[in-house]
């Protein structure tokens, strides 16, 4: 497995890819609005994040980074903890931070996230969609 982190930006439509390995995904989970993770379920392998809109994911805001509530609550219970294993582990987590929410009268925890990295928008190669 070559651990070699590629970028690829499709400028266009302001799309980012982050390739931690490449090859076919079974599992594809859309974790917010604009952020997929694609991955491998049996190995949870983390294959690519794909983050839409770029430009606004990556905007600083008054307060620091935009945070996103998750979908994975969404998700089944098992595809859930899979999800979960894969996003707050290395290499996905030096680009997504994980964190949870609770309201002072909420009944649930929200998880939420955050880039933490932004990759540069000088791509490996632009690629098409």
């Amino acid at each position: 497995m070559d651990n070699k982190i590629e970028y690829e930006y499709l400028e266009d439509a302001d799309i980012m890819e982050i390739f931690f390995e490449r090859g076919p995904a079974t599992g594809t989970v859309q974790l917010a609005d604009n952020i997929t993770l694609r991955f491998r379920t049996k190995e949870h392998c983390a294959l690519s994040l794909i983050l839409e809109n770029y430009t606004y994911l990556t905007q600083v805001s008054e307060t620091g980074p935009r945070s996103f509530p998750l979908k994975i609550d969404r998700l089944p219970p098992d595809m859930r903890e899979t999800v979960l294993s894969i996003i707050t582990a290395p290499p996905v987590n030096q680009y997504l931070e994980v964190l949870s929410y609770r309201g002072p009268r909420a009944r649930r925890t929200i998880p939420i996230a955050y880039l933490s990295q932004f990759p540069s928008l000088v791509p490996s190669r632009d690629f098409g969609l």
